[in-house]
């Protein structure tokens, strides 16, 4: 028989990271579980290094309860080059 693996699936950061189109924040991500799922499904941009590396912290972050606040950090910096480049900066 397998063994099982535990999802942290309530897992939430300490503080959210509010998301949005152009200059309105209206989303708030409050964890690595809803950051994994913004990242795949939201996302206007879904390649690059900091893409993955976020992909993979917050997976990290539900599969084994690593640092959330390492997962949140990723997530930013994905969201952030993302606008960036979405943007033209």
């Amino acid at each position: 028989m397998g063994s099982v693996i535990e999802i942290g699936f309530q897992l939430n950061w300490k503080q959210p990271v509010l998301v949005g189109e152009g200059d309105l924040c209206d989303t708030a991500i409050l964890g690595p579980r809803a950051g994994l799922k913004y990242l795949q499904d939201s996302l206007p941009l879904r390649s690059g290094k900091t893409y993955w590396n976020a992909i993979n912290e917050c997976s990290a972050a539900l599969r084994h309860g690593r640092d959330l606040d390492r997962s949140r950090v990723s997530f930013i910096a994905a969201y952030a080059e993302c606008m960036v480049k979405i943007d033209g900066h």
